[in-house]
């Protein structure tokens, strides 16, 4: 076996070969779960996840019981179903607290568990908030060791995030499957209200199909049904002026702008939010921490996880000196609205310019 793509990882779960073990990560954290739910699906019939579905957290994990696990036979079924969520192999550090390190004897055994997964078995690996890569392009060395031992003995996919045109064609399509046509436009928008985050994005595709009832769905029921809020499009603006994204960028800003129930000041306060928001993510991706940490060290809202899962996915390829930057000219415009008497807009407009110029 070896490492898949996403279209052959797809293959192999419609085909209902699954059989081995299976290591999913990468920054689409929602594909990553779909994947996970589909497979499991595919593994264990309904009602029978009491006997034929074991769980388990990477975050000290019990390797004997994931031994015993992975080698006991399905009830009344061909195959049972094993999951590991979020299993982390590197050390234990200031920047990764309570997380125990795998000694010699443990990590034996789990190298020993993967390598000789029975036939009546699947084991799944999969990555729902921790970033095995610690900010970087490739693995870290030893979770790159596991991945590597998973792609000798069964099959690794990393999966990640895709552009907001994949995003748009994937939307279509789940609205189609639904039953409703939706076209490129109000995808889009639908993207866009939704910060690009896919758990929310489907969430809200549920209502809107459902109020369609087969019929078409066009950005004036987008428009009706989802709400829209400054916050959402500035979080939008954020990760466009991020990314580099002029055309974009400028696009949103004018439409914030004109709409009268915003003013400079009040998008200002909302963009410096949502900047923030990419740079603890960039920060903690730097440290190697996850979505818990940073809900909890920041002191998020539960409501706003979608908001900080979204920074996550956006800054993975971006410096943190340039988000640290971008930070720098927003208290600068804060300063200058409050002092210079100019025009807030004008003021607005400049700091946005500014970021995008590297």
């Amino acid at each position: 076996m070896a490492s898949v793509n996403e279209k052959e990882l797809t293959r192999i779960i419609k085909s209902g070969e699954l059989s081995g073990v299976y290591y999913l990560y990468g920054t689409d954290l929602y594909s990553v779960e779909k994947y996970k739910r589909e497979m499991v699906k595919r593994t264990v019939k309904a009602g029978d996840e009491t006997y034929n579905l074991h769980e388990f957290e990477g975050k000290d994990i019990d390797t004997d019981g994931l031994s015993e696990a992975v080698d006991g036979f399905p009830m009344f079924a061909d195959k049972l179903c094993v999951t590991v969520c979020d299993l982390d192999l590197e050390e234990e550090t200031k920047q990764r607290p309570g997380h125990r390190k795998l000694d010699e004897t443990r990590m034996k055994q789990l190298t020993e568990t993967v390598s000789n997964v029975p036939d009546t078995t699947v084991l799944i690996f999969y990555t729902a908030n921790i970033n095995v890569c610690g900010g970087k392009k490739y693995p870290t060395p030893k979770n790159k060791k596991l991945i590597d031992l998973v792609a000798k003995k069964g099959t690794v996919c990393e999966i990640n995030v895709k552009s907001r045109s994949e995003s748009v064609r994937i939307i279509c399509a789940e609205s189609s499957k639904r039953g409703s046509a939706m076209d490129d436009k109000a995808a889009g928008l639908l993207f866009d209200r939704c910060c690009g985050n896919m758990t929310m994005i489907m969430n809200e595709l549920d209502k809107l199909t459902s109020y369609a009832n087969g019929k078409s769905i066009d950005v004036h029921t987008v428009e009706l049904l989802t709400p829209d809020s400054g916050d959402a499009k500035s979080y939008s603006l954020a990760d466009a002026v991020a990314a580099g994204n002029m055309s974009r960028s400028m696009e949103l800003f004018r439409e914030l702008i004109n709409d009268p129930e915003n003013t400079p000041v009040y998008l200002l306060y909302v963009l410096t939010g949502s900047m923030n928001d990419l740079y603890r993510a960039r920060l903690a991706l730097d440290y190697n921490h996850g979505l818990p940490e940073i809900m909890k060290d920041f002191g998020y809202s539960p409501s706003v996880e979608f908001r900080v899962k979204n920074a996550l996915s956006s800054v993975r390829r971006t410096d943190i000196r340039h988000l640290r930057k971008c930070l720098e000219i927003l208290a600068k415009a804060d300063i200058d609205m409050k002092s210079s008497g100019a025009d807030p807009a004008v003021i607005l407009e400049k700091a946005i310019v500014e970021m995008l110029a590297r």
